[in-house]
């Protein structure tokens, strides 16, 4: 009886804790409901291998050979409904990206802290006008042990750095290509990385979990980004489609992140341009980085593939279909929706007060 009634009043407590606590970032997430088998963003690889990629934003790049010329790749951003029609396309696909995020619809998650391997600087970075976006890759040459990487933040494998590039718009009002709450920010970087365990960046392609793309809001201050200007000033060198250029400054990797690194949005998603193939486990975090409205403006004049201004080029968002996007807090710890009902509501409490105390004495990221 006494060992009820100590049980009883546990669970009392807990309960009156769940209620006490307000659901901010700050504070431990909830999980709302138990997941479905295949809503679950871990099993993604377990769908049939798709066909290898063939995205405008990797084809000037390879990790095996220098940046090369090509052609126009025949689609544009004034239609992107008429890229379903593409030969071999997958843009009319069930889990295409971007998404419209909706916070309060988001499945609250544990997942661990991202760790970013090599995330220093680094020097002599490619860059190319693709003629939708500006492409930045690491050099021929770099050596292997020093290639970026990320692992953690609930992916199951190592992921190397391939490139990364931009989407803006022609005002500060749009540009990015994830929206939160329906709001778009200027512009928005996406750091591209493809699954290790596959070997080489060609075979990650065909794979569902071949891609981790970060997703990255960038935001108008009224300062210059001076981590951000490395990337902004050759930008005259490749006004044109197609030109390319080699970087003379340093890239810090670590400040292309966000400040706060453990807050953060999950899906599994598609690339954002044709031929949009469904290969790509999406993160974006909800903190953006900030630059100047002058370096910005940077971007907006160079010229597409039809020597006309671009801008504007992200796709709008797409229809869920039914997938769950995941959210993870700062904290990264959970107090499971079943409290008190649990038949460990003791061993529930101390996990939860263990996370709690190791995240006050750990180091942000």
């Amino acid at each position: 009886m006494k060992r009820l009634s100590t049980n009883f009043n546990l669970a009392i407590f807990v309960l009156f804790l769940r209620l006490w606590l307000p659901s901010t970032a700050a504070l431990p997430i909830f999980a709302t409901k138990k997941l479905k088998t295949f809503d679950r963003f871990e099993e993604v690889g377990d769908r049939a291998p798709v066909k290898t990629f063939t995205s405008s934003m990797f084809e000037h790049w390879s990790p095996e050979k220098s940046l090369t010329k090509a052609t126009a790749s025949g689609w544009n951003y004034q239609d992107t409904n008429a890229w379903a029609n593409l030969p071999k396309s997958e843009c009319g696909a069930k889990q295409q990206s971007p998404v419209d995020i909706q916070p309060r619809l988001s499945e609250k998650k544990a997942f661990p802290k991202f760790t970013f391997e090599n995330y220093g600087n680094i020097d002599k970075m490619g860059l190319i006008n693709s003629g939708s976006s500006v492409v930045y890759s690491l050099p021929k040459d770099f050596p292997k042990d020093r290639v970026p990487s990320i692992s953690g933040g609930g992916l199951n494998d190592i992921y190397n750095f391939a490139q990364f590039h931009l989407h803006w718009g022609a005002n500060s009002n749009k540009g990015s290509e994830h929206l939160i709450n329906s709001k778009s920010y200027p512009a928005e970087l996406h750091l591209v990385h493809y699954n290790t365990k596959y070997g080489t960046f060609a075979d990650a392609t065909t794979h569902s979990d071949g891609l981790a793309v970060l997703g990255i809001f960038l935001s108008v201050g009224p300062n210059d980004n001076a981590f951000f200007q490395p990337l902004v000033e050759q930008l005259d060198s490749v006004i044109t489609s197609q030109l390319e250029t080699t970087l003379t400054n340093l890239v810090s990797f670590t400040n292309l992140l966000p400040r706060q690194t453990t807050s953060f949005y999950r899906y599994s998603g598609s690339l954002t341009t044709p031929l949009c193939n469904e290969i790509v486990i999406w993160t974006v975090f909800d903190n953006p980085i900030q630059i100047s409205e002058k370096q910005l403006a940077k971007f907006r004049k160079l010229k597409d593939n039809q020597a006309k201004s671009l801008v504007d080029n992200f796709r709008p968002a797409q229809l869920l279909n039914g997938r769950i996007k995941f959210y993870r807090s700062f904290t990264g710890c959970e107090i499971p929706q079943s409290w008190p009902f649990t038949s460990t509501p003791f061993m529930d409490a101390f996990t939860w007060t263990t996370c709690i105390i190791n995240f006050a004495f750990s180091p942000w990221q």
